[in-house]
């Protein structure tokens, strides 16, 4: 017999691939308890609040994961350019996974007022304040040109985004390439002249 907290961790992660998959609407709590092989009380053990207590549960999960992976890339050495290397090639490596974090913040419109708070404020404490502060600084020492930093982490954070190698290309020098033009392309531009 599996260990609880195996089970409420093998819970999360079936809901977590599921939302990814079929969004919230998608997911029912009595295929997440055949998945896991637990009856659905088991569920309501571990999670008394149901589908909504095993959403939260997946979505802090996501949220402190990818905030992890964000801080090791920021706290790279070096110059800017260097941080933002080391974030975009974190993106470009698959290790954020979009599927899941567009399908958490669709999900907050069945949520209770409380819940969505919940996860927006620490959405944005761990995934948005520290990229807004590196460019706060960059832009007060002038690294960066004069202009909002949390406009400046948002363009850099989409911009990294949407950097997907294709299954065949998940090699280390790929990741470094789209990192680099990732980069290139933020602080440079993408007009005639700029290398």
């Amino acid at each position: 017999m599996p260990r609880q907290s195996d089970t409420r961790v093998r819970a999360r992660d079936e809901f977590a691939r599921r939302l990814a998959d079929y969004g919230y609407l998608g997911v029912s709590l009595d295929d997440i308890a055949k998945a896991v092989d637990v009856k659905k009380a088991s569920l309501y053990h571990h999670f008394p609040g149901g589908k909504p207590s095993l959403f939260m549960e997946v979505a802090d999960h996501y949220t402190q994961e990818a905030s992890d992976l964000l801080q090791n890339a920021l706290a790279t050495p070096g110059t800017l350019r260097d941080k933002l290397l080391a974030l975009a090639a974190s993106y470009a490596q698959g290790t954020y996974n979009s599927a899941l974090s567009n399908q958490i913040y669709y999900a907050t419109r069945h949520l209770e007022d409380d819940q969505r708070a919940a996860i927006s404020h620490a959405y944005v404490r761990g995934l948005i304040e520290p990229v807004t502060d590196l460019m706060a600084k960059a832009v007060a020492t002038g690294e960066l040109r004069q202009a909002d930093p949390g406009f400046l982490a948002t363009a850099f954070m989409e911009l990294a985004a949407t950097v997907h190698p294709t299954q065949d290309d998940r090699t280390a020098s790929s990741a470094d390439r789209l990192a680099r033009d990732v980069v290139d392309l933020f602080l440079r531009g993408a007009g005639p002249g700029t290398p």
